[in-house]
């Protein structure tokens, strides 16, 4: 696995002279031992996106304070890095020496600005963990298209993959959806994607695409709410008219005749005209077959759900897995629904959490199916 080059030199560095992540521990004598300083258990990065392009990145180190000598250990190294006598071993000249060839991979001018360091200890109970932190503003760090945020300086692989107990999380700026998400993420929470180690990305990932949540994107908002209520009720009305045997053109006009001729009284309170006889017998219907159904034996016969937008997005979800003998791949969902693939995977995860679907990861694609399905044959299948 390739490692984060930004990664490797912070946990190397930081976990000398004892073994870190990578490499084995190599002999100390016992008055090395007793100068040693802790080495890092873990490393969170979160890249919070700012609307102009920059980015603005927390890197923290994380020390298991375990026992005294442990904590004493975290003392030192916290007060020499406060003191900022740590530079060689946890800085921001880390990310400087990366910008320039990420500058010209991606052709906008980058730097590195308003760094700043700082620590705490997190106590949990009977835990406690030491952070180390380093923060910073990296410009230019996303394009800028109108109201779109792309984000691609992790682009030509000089981010690398993540390791066991490291983790990458990309925030949006306020006022922006997500477009895009590649690949899916691990978690998501309040709009961040988090990915957790161990992580393989693509030579061009993670790439992350924001939009301005009032932004006009080909088509304004007022006229995709008209465009999507007028398609709901068109494509339900063709389903349910194609499985009624009749042109769906001529049901939805049966329809409309029903509904005028109901608002002028001249039909009875069912929609559906009377045909009395001369003598009062029982009101008869028309003569015709399939062709003459009122609209009233219509509308009694229509399915209570027949209108697709009276669904929530979990239910067309749950339905659509009904309708493919209870498992899809989530791809598949995407290209029916035609949501975004970041829409999809945050309402399928939330799915997950409620009990609702069950997902299993298969390569880089998951397996979504209904609780009971047995997902285990769709691997003896594949």
């Amino acid at each position: 696995m390739r490692q984060a080059a930004l990664l490797v030199a912070v946990v190397c560095l930081l976990a000398v002279p004892v073994a870190g992540a990578v490499g084995a521990p190599a002999p100390q004598s016992a008055a090395l031992q007793e100068d040693t300083e802790p080495a890092a258990s873990g490393v969170d990065i979160t890249v919070q996106i700012q609307s102009d392009g920059a980015a603005r990145w927390n890197v923290s180190a994380k020390y298991p304070l375990e026992d005294a000598n442990a904590t004493a250990a975290f003392e030192r190294l916290r007060e020499r890095f406060e003191a900022g006598e740590t530079d060689s071993e946890f800085s921001v000249d880390v990310f400087r020496a990366v910008a320039p060839s990420v500058s010209e991979s991606v052709g906008r001018e980058m730097e590195i600005r308003d760094a700043s360091r700082s620590s705490h200890i997190v106590r949990e109970g009977n835990n406690s963990t030491g952070v180390l932190t380093i923060e910073f503003t990296w410009t230019n760090f996303s394009r800028v298209e109108e109201e779109r945020l792309v984000v691609d300086a992790f682009s030509t692989g000089w981010f690398g993959d993540l390791a066991a107990n490291q983790t990458l999380t990309i925030r949006p700026p306020d006022g922006y959806d997500t477009d895009q998400v590649e690949p899916g993420p691990d978690s998501i929470a309040n709009g961040a994607y988090r990915w957790n180690g161990p992580q393989t990305f693509g030579s061009d990932e993670p790439t992350v695409v924001f939009t301005e949540a009032n932004s006009v994107v080909g088509v304004s908002m007022a006229a995709l709410v008209v465009v999507g209520l007028f398609a709901l009720v068109a494509g339900g009305a063709s389903v349910w008219a194609y499985y009624r045997g009749e042109p769906a053109l001529s049901w939805l006009r049966r329809v409309r005749d029903s509904i005028q001729s109901s608002e002028s009284g001249g039909e009875a309170a069912s929609g559906e005209p009377s045909v009395e006889s001369e003598a009062g017998t029982e009101p008869t219907k028309p003569a015709g077959g399939a062709a003459a159904t009122t609209a009233g034996e219509a509308a009694e016969s229509e399915p209570k759900d027949v209108d697709p937008e009276l669904l929530s997005d979990e239910e067309r979800v749950e339905r659509l897995l009904h309708e493919h003998g209870g498992r899809m791949k989530q791809s598949e969902i995407v290209e029916e629904t035609r949501w975004s693939t970041a829409k999809v995977s945050q309402l399928l995860s939330s799915m997950a959490e409620e009990g609702r679907v069950e997902k299993l990861r298969i390569g880089r694609e998951n397996l979504i199916s209904l609780p009971g399905e047995g997902v285990n044959d769709d691997l003896d299948e594949e």
